[in-house]
């Protein structure tokens, strides 16, 4: 099922940590990590926008994310430009379950190491799927994807 523009949350399927920004974020205008946070604080709420061509545009605190040296960020001017992602449903290993790949590049996507802590920044590096149709993969490249009503 294909994601409609609004608001969600993204959960890390290794640990159930919430993704977003850190709370505590220097004042320049750099780019800011995307990390995993404290399980049981109140998810941020990510902005979904679908294009036209069925890729999309994700962005936290209110600004897009983009692949940055192989990892995730929020960026808060207009370089480096907004990265498209491709946000694959995975639901024979979950409900709402996702791999988030960037567009141009199916064998890359979102991960966290297995041994993830809060704080880990969210990574885009190659995909470990298993062989078998529908492939399965590591919970640490799996994202819970849960629309705010």
């Amino acid at each position: 099922m294909a994601l409609q523009n609004g608001s969600y949350t993204i959960t890390s399927k290794a640990g159930a940590f919430p993704v977003g920004r850190n709370k505590a974020e220097d004042r320049s205008l750099n780019p800011k990590k995307v990390v995993l946070l404290p399980q049981g604080i109140e998810s941020p709420e990510w902005i979904v926008e679908a294009l036209a061509d069925g890729t999309y545009i994700l962005k936290i605190g209110g600004r897009p994310t983009a692949n940055i040296d192989e990892l995730l960020f929020a960026v808060l001017l207009d370089e480096p430009e907004p990265t498209k992602w491709k946000v694959n449903p995975q639901f024979h290993q979950g409900e709402n379950t996702y791999t988030i790949t960037p567009v141009g590049s199916d064998n890359d996507g979102w991960q966290v190491p297995a041994d993830a802590e809060v704080g880990t920044q969210i990574a885009i590096q190659p995909l470990k799927f298993g062989r078998s149709f529908p492939p399965t993969y590591t919970p640490e490249e799996l994202f819970v994807i849960t629309k705010v009503d």
